[in-house]
């Protein structure tokens, strides 16, 4: 469906560079720090069943236990060394490899979480974010939170890529639900959706 190939492999020479940290995920530690604090914003999360999408090394989990406490997690990613350097790191969470848009989980989850996977340029970007947002929003009871750089800035990366803030509001209106929160520009050039149930 679409071709990710260089996506994986970009993020298996990071985890080779960096090993652990933020930087495996493209982040600053105060970036990734930042955007966590922001998707949680959505709810309280004590107790909840969590599921996060593209979870990398799994740096979400202990942040949110540190913030609620005791949570049910359960992280997909489609890269393998990265669900194998989640699970190393975190062991009271759930890791697995999936392809989510491939592959159905057979789970239900509270909320479920999507952090700087729809950053990296490839063809067809745009509607792979529809698709996994529709995808994750099918496994949510309460509500999905994800984020992603608008297309309203002065400078862009021709390596990053950039979404439309009113065609994905539009699209979570129409296609998910008609409870939506969007937060655009609220630092730098990011974007934060909540769609509840």
């Amino acid at each position: 469906m679409y071709d990710l190939d260089a996506v994986k492999n970009n993020y298996r020479e990071l985890l080779e560079l960096h090993g652990s940290g933020p930087a495996v995920g493209q982040w600053s530690e105060e970036g990734q720090r930042f955007r966590f604090q922001k998707l949680t914003e959505i709810a309280d999360l004590g107790g909840s069943r969590i599921l996060e999408i593209g979870c990398g090394i799994g740096d979400f989990y202990p942040f949110i236990v540190e913030r609620f406490g005791s949570v049910a997690y359960t992280g997909v990613d489609i890269v393998p060394e990265l669900v194998e350097q989640a699970a190393k790191n975190h062991a009271t969470a759930s890791f697995r490899c999936a392809d989510i848009l491939k592959e159905d989980l057979s789970d239900r989850f509270d909320y479920v979480f999507i952090s700087g996977v729809f950053n990296n340029a490839f063809s067809g970007v745009n509607n792979f974010l529809f698709d996994m947002i529709s995808v994750a929003y099918g496994y949510c009871d309460k509500g999905l939170a994800f984020n992603f750089t608008s297309s309203y800035v002065n400078h862009t990366d021709p390596e990053m890529a950039y979404h439309d803030p009113v065609d994905v509001f539009r699209h979570c209106l129409e296609k998910l639900s008609r409870k939506v929160t969007i937060h655009h520009h609220y630092q730098r050039c990011d974007v934060a959706v909540y769609v509840q149930r």
